[in-house]
Parts: C-alpha cells; sequence; structure tokens
C-alpha cells in the first residue's frame, strides 16, 4: 500500500515537491493552504483549507512546500500538535552520505550531493546541484 502525503503549499515549490515525492513512492492525497482560493499545482487533486484539516490517519504525512522559511517553521509546529509527521523527500538523482544527519521535513533536490558528517535541519531545502561539504551544518 502507498504512503499518503498530504503537500501544504500550492506554488511551484508544491508542484516540485510532488513530482519529487512520486518518484519516491509517495501517494499525493491532497494539497493544503490557507487561501480560500488556492488550487492544486498539478492535475485534478483535492483541496483542503487549512482551517479545515484533520489529525492524520495512521501512516499520513504531511511535507510543507512552502518557500518561506519562516511560514515553513510555523506550520511545522501547528501541524506536529496536530500529529503529523514531516517525512523527508531526496530526489532519486541526489547523493547523501549515509553519515550524513537529516532532519524530519527536509527536501534534497535533484543533484544535491550531501556529503559525510554533514547535518542538515529540520525543514530546510537543499535545492537542485547544491552541494553540501563535509561535517557542514545546515
Amino acid at each position: 500500500m502507498a504512503r499518503r502525503l498530504f503537500i501544504f503549499g500550492t506554488g511551484s515549490h508544491a508542484r516540485k515537491v510532488y513530482h519529487y515525492a512520486v518518484s519516491c513512492g509517495w501517494q499525493v492525497a491532497a494539497f493544503v493552504d490557507e487561501a480560500p482560493d488556492a488550487e492544486a499545482p498539478v492535475g485534478v487533486f483535492p483541496m483542503l483549507q487549512s482551517k479545515d484539516l484533520f489529525s492524520p490517519v495512521a501512516g499520513d504525512s504531511m511535507f510543507i512546500a512552502v518557500g518561506d522559511p519562516l511560514v515553513r517553521r510555523r506550520l511545522m509546529c501547528q501541524l506536529k500538535r496536530m500529529g503529523w509527521n514531516f517525512p523527508v523527500i531526496i530526489h532519486p538523482a541526489a547523493w547523501v552520505a549515509p553519515d550524513a544527519v537529516i532532519e524530519e521535513g527536509v527536501l534534497i533536490a535533484a543533484t544535491a550531493v550531501i556529503d559525510t558528517g554533514a547535518r542538515i535541519g529540520r525543514g530546510a531545502i537543499i535545492d537542485i546541484g547544491a552541494l553540501v561539504d563535509h561535517d557542514v551544518q545546515v
């Protein structure tokens, strides 16, 4: 059974997260946004307003696909209190050292490299082609 993923955000970053998540085996269930007139950035997906968001069912995850780091942090704190967990999404064309530490809610984009001993903090975005050298903390 595919894991259900809800994506918070409806911009181009959310569209990128959608494609990466699907390539990693996630089943996208819906997009979520605070704006009442928001539309899904890809295909025809259910849209949920954040005010109508429910607690997760066992196995459900949420990915915060919002570029603004302050908004991303606020949403992660609010949704964590509701019981949501935040997966790490790593594009198949990225490379992550086996001893790197990747915290929850991180996106690692195509061709990014996370080298040995690196630590990527909660909710970080390591974008296309980024190089995080050994022992660096982001």
